[in-house]
């Protein structure tokens, strides 16, 4: 997907355009608690043109042209680039999931762009038993399928008794077992006789899987299942969720995947002024439409307001943006629905031991209607803008870019 791109970058004057922003994101939820801590083909998809004014969905005030300097060496043009990441898994709410992801798929189609879905073989499993219509969807729509596990997985560190003291070769084929075989979400072990892992996801999609992260801390462990996910099709692998690129190096390689690169991300944030927290620990955007900071969690103003942070900070390259959300994000608060069957409490720092309790209370919240449709209208405003002034991008272009 390399190749001259003519856009000019129109950042954000944040005092200016918080009110213009804000239009649609005033509706309040009653529900705000915060979630608990928790990538080859020519994308004929991709945003961008030249913008001649602010009057694009999210406002902004035209002021400068990013120019970078050493952005050819890394075969990256124009202002910058933005993956609009969804992390796919609750088999709680299998229909809720369903219709997120089909409206989701609609807003990147009214923009031009795609979406990169990271999916659990268990989500897979409940939409091809009980919303076939998603898989199709997903099929015909040309966004990018990615992959990812949750727990009881054992590369869910916590839940990694199974791959702990193993050799190599016998870490490698337990690790390739759990990519071929479904997992018993009620024990951790394995349903031979029932497809499952990273290669039912590809069976479905009837294509690789793109990106697949490997979240266990051990650097065994996490280094074998890179191996395995290369072996299995995939391209990409996660060293860092957010932010963590190398300016100077955007492009690493592990084990035969490419890391996914992310300068910055459209996340969470701390306002200026505010007690210093771990990153993992700052506030969802979403979170605070509700609250009486919601002005100063537009997620259009931060990511024009990063932008020109990144312009003028002397970077001689374009940045590469992630924006991540997970599904359940847009119509629930609190920790996730299936936290309670596997953490005290649905808190990730305290595992469970197996068996697990399939019919744990729910941990989640219901948002009101005004306060998911606030989080909707914040998420396509972002989308928009982002159409029109960067180059949206997923897994699959990214690899495309990386490649010398």
């Amino acid at each position: 997907m390399k190749k001259t791109v003519n856009i000019r970058i129109v950042l954000c004057a944040a005092a200016l355009s918080l009110a213009a922003l804000l239009a649609a994101t005033t509706a309040c939820d009653d529900s705000g608690s915060r979630e608990e801590s928790s990538s080859v083909e020519e994308n004929t998809g991709t945003g961008g043109g030249t913008v001649e004014n602010a009057g694009v969905a999210g406002g902004g005030t035209a002021v400068s042209s990013a120019s970078y300097s050493n952005a050819g060496a890394f075969g990256l043009e124009g202002p910058g680039y933005i993956t609009f990441v969804i992390n796919v898994h609750d088999t709680v709410h299998v229909d809720e999931s369903a219709d997120t992801i089909l409206r989701l798929i609609g807003i990147y189609e009214k923009y031009g762009v795609r979406g990169d879905f990271y999916l659990t073989a268990p989500i897979v499993k409940a939409y091809s038993e009980s919303r076939p219509d998603v898989i199709e969807r997903l099929q015909s729509s040309n966004m990018t399928i990615s992959y990812h596990v949750r727990a009881p997985h054992p590369l869910h560190s916590g839940f990694d008794k199974s791959l702990r003291g193993l050799d190599g070769a016998a870490l490698a084929s337990t690790l390739r077992d759990y990519e071929t075989y479904a997992l018993d979400p009620a024990t951790g072990d394995l349903f031979k006789d029932q497809p499952g892992g990273y290669t039912y996801v590809a069976q479905v999609f009837g294509r690789s899987p793109v990106s697949a992260p490997t979240p266990n801390k051990d650097p065994q462990i996490k280094a074998a299942a890179e191996k395995i996910y290369a072996s299995l099709g995939a391209q990409m692998t996660l060293l860092y969720h957010e932010e963590g690129t190398d300016l100077n190096k955007p492009f690493v390689w592990v084990n035969g995947l490419l890391v996914r690169p992310s300068d910055f991300s459209i996340t969470r944030w701390t306002l200026p002024g505010s007690q210093k927290v771990a990153h993992d620990e700052e506030p969802f955007w979403w979170n605070m439409l509700n609250t009486p900071e919601a002005g100063s969690y537009n997620p259009s103003a931060y990511l024009q307001q990063r932008l020109a942070e990144w312009s003028g900070s002397g970077a001689d390259r374009p940045p590469i943006i992630t924006s991540l959300i997970h599904e359940n994000n847009f119509s629930r608060s609190g920790p996730e629905g299936w936290s309670g069957r596997y953490f005290t409490g649905g808190d990730e720092s305290r595992p469970l031991e197996p068996p697990f309790d399939l019919f744990a209370p729910d941990s989640s919240t219901l948002r009101s209607d005004a306060g998911q449709e606030a989080i909707w209208s914040a998420y396509e405003q972002m989308v928009a803008w982002a159409s029109q002034n960067l180059m949206v991008v997923t897994s699959q272009d990214i690899v495309e870019l990386a490649k010398p």
